[in-house]
């Protein structure tokens, strides 16, 4: 088959995964897609993969950006035309809202890049089953009746010992005002989509600050340390606010 000069002609089982990925992500960088690809099944060969992803850049699918200044790897995200492909697919997803200025880019950058990498090691432990993004979060809170109580970054579903176990996570990197959370606290008591939440931080003071404001929720919300979430992952302490007790993150979820 013949293609008019400058069209791409896109792989479903290789291009559009990958272009799904940098979509669900927001912002990745080189490496981690590759090694979402190579985790998926959909890549083996790292020149392929970089000889793609140059192609899905050069079309004007895909997006690349100069690393955050605490990275050096480059850093891709979905152009308009490669959201609007995906739309046609029936890919389900609302935009996020664009960053405002730029120390607001770096700082949803970095979000991004190291939510990515607590998905990582999920993968690479073997225990993830599903993984619904905050894009996918979004457009189901924004556009059906059947959504959660807040925009989670993620809804996971995780294998447990034999058993599925499904919560909501969020990845709080910095502080927000005290109202922004008392208003979380609000949302979380009414939450009926989902049981469980987890909150991921990444030092012990942020943490401790965090959930302050969860005291009075009844409802299962967790927190525990990025750290550890990377080096014990079902193993990890998690700290409920309710009772003021830590147990291991494997227990919570029997």
């Amino acid at each position: 088959m013949r293609y008019d000069k400058g069209s791409v002609a896109l792989s479903q089982t290789h291009d559009y995964p990958l272009l799904r990925q940098v979509l669900r992500s927001r912002f990745a960088t080189h490496s981690q897609l590759y090694e979402f690809m190579r985790l998926g099944g959909y890549e083996r060969d790292r020149r392929v993969f970089n000889w793609r992803l140059r192609r899905l850049v050069t079309h004007g699918l895909v997006l690349k950006h100069p690393g955050p200044s605490l990275h050096s790897d480059s850093v891709y995200a979905i152009s308009t035309n490669g959201g609007l492909l995906l739309q046609g697919t029936g890919e389900c997803f609302v935009p996020l809202p664009a960053p405002r200025g730029a120390a607001d880019r770096e700082l949803k950058l970095l979000h991004a890049v190291e939510l990515n990498d607590i998905r990582l090691s999920l993968l690479r432990a073997g225990l993830e089953i599903l993984w619904l993004a905050e894009t996918e979060v979004r457009s189901r809170n924004e556009l059906t009746a059947c959504g959660y109580a807040k925009d989670y970054d993620a809804v996971v579903t995780l294998a447990v010992d034999g058993r599925s176990a499904r919560f909501a996570l969020e990845y709080e990197r910095t502080p927000k005002s005290n109202r922004h959370y008392r208003a979380i606290a609000e949302q979380l008591a009414s939450e009926r989509a989902i049981e469980r939440v987890l909150y991921l931080l990444p030092n012990h003071d942020l943490l401790t600050f965090v959930a302050g404001f969860f005291r009075g929720v009844e409802r299962p919300v967790f927190f525990g340390l990025a750290p550890a979430w990377h080096q014990k992952l079902l193993n990890m302490p998690v700290l409920t606010p309710y009772t003021g007790r830590y147990s291991a993150l494997r227990e919570v979820f029997q």
